[in-house]
């Protein structure tokens, strides 16, 4: 692994994150939701065994996801991108490196009220303020593309909280959001030209693809976004793009969220394959390996707003452009 931060290990994270074998999250991350929800009248109403809903179906959906859900799936990517116990770290590598600095378009597919790229961006932000990664202007244009316009507009009250911070540690973040039904492939063709358009005109090159916790549409709709998803990942496979895709997901005790990434990872990588269904999964046929299925983990986490130690699971489907 050629990164530099191949040499950053669990051990390397400051206790505000990782203490005592729990997961914090950043508290002005997590200050930020907490202040969110108050300012709205829905603090009150806070319960992690709710009914999360599907991120926005309605309104009323988009609602309970960022009260009940948003700190879960926040600490989700979290646990990801840190990596406390070494079990991933070359995932670990490939989003500080990715991250690290210059100008980077960040591509938020399915992208709700913005819980794992904010986690991310909380992440960076929590480590630079440690000294434990350099400080380098890193500027992130993030394009947020999701079905739900209340969700959407969560995601930018709750960027706006945290923007203050990120910027006093270098790190400059710009949120373009796109209401965008993602099962319609002509709509989103359009939202991607335009991202890939706003790129060239900036002459970014270094690309980042992050999907989270899209399982709650399961596998039929996961089904109908799937030419959106082969549209980005054929319009990142330009060889002079340097991209990554970073998708994670809760344990659903299924196979088919990993052959859709296998699908992605292979359109990235113009290898030739072929994705057809199988029984309750889909089947590749390519002549290159295929990725590893993914191991769901367990890990505890620290729910500031009622000050539990509360249990979640994880797996991640990660990869390069070649």
């Amino acid at each position: 692994m050629s990164s530099i931060f191949s040499s950053f290990f669990g051990k390397d994270l400051p206790p505000s994150i990782w203490k005592s074998n729990v997961l914090y999250l950043p508290v002005q991350l997590s200050t930020a939701h907490g202040d969110f929800l108050t300012k709205k009248n829905w603090m009150v109403n806070y319960d992690p065994e709710a009914s999360g809903g599907k991120g926005g179906e309605s309104a009323e959906e988009a609602q309970e996801h960022v009260t009940h859900r948003f700190l879960n799936s926040a600490a989700r990517m979290q646990f990801v991108c840190s990596d406390p116990n070494d079990e991933q770290p070359e995932f670990r590598a490939m989003i500080l490196d990715q991250l690290g600095d210059g100008d980077i378009c960040l591509l938020d597919l399915a992208a709700g009220n913005g819980a794992g790229t904010l986690a991310i961006l909380s992440l960076l932000c929590e480590l630079r303020s440690h000294d434990k990664i350099p400080k380098l202007p890193l500027n992130v244009s993030i394009c947020g593309v999701d079905y739900s316009p209340s969700a959407l507009t969560y995601y930018a009250e709750l960027l706006g909280d945290i923007t203050p911070w990120l910027e006093s540690f270098g790190i400059s973040v710009t949120l373009n959001l796109n209401v965008c039904d993602l099962t319609i492939s002509g709509d989103f063709s359009e939202v991607f030209e335009s991202f890939i358009d706003a790129a060239k005109k900036n002459n970014v090159k270094r690309f980042i693809c992050v999907i989270s916790a899209i399982s709650g549409a399961k596998k039929e709709g996961v089904e109908q976004m799937h030419d959106s998803f082969k549209i980005a990942a054929a319009g990142l496979s330009n060889k002079s793009r340097s991209s990554s895709w970073l998708w994670v997901e809760p344990h659903v005790g299924k196979s088919w969220p990993s052959k859709f990434a296998d699908s992605l990872r292979l359109t990235l990588q113009k290898v030739v394959h072929k994705f057809r269904p199988k029984g309750d999964s889909y089947e590749i046929e390519t002549t290159v390996p295929l990725l590893s299925p993914p191991e769901t983990r367990s890990f505890d986490w620290h729910d500031p707003h009622n000050d539990r130690t509360a249990k979640s699971k994880v797996f991640v489907m990660a990869f390069k452009s070649n």
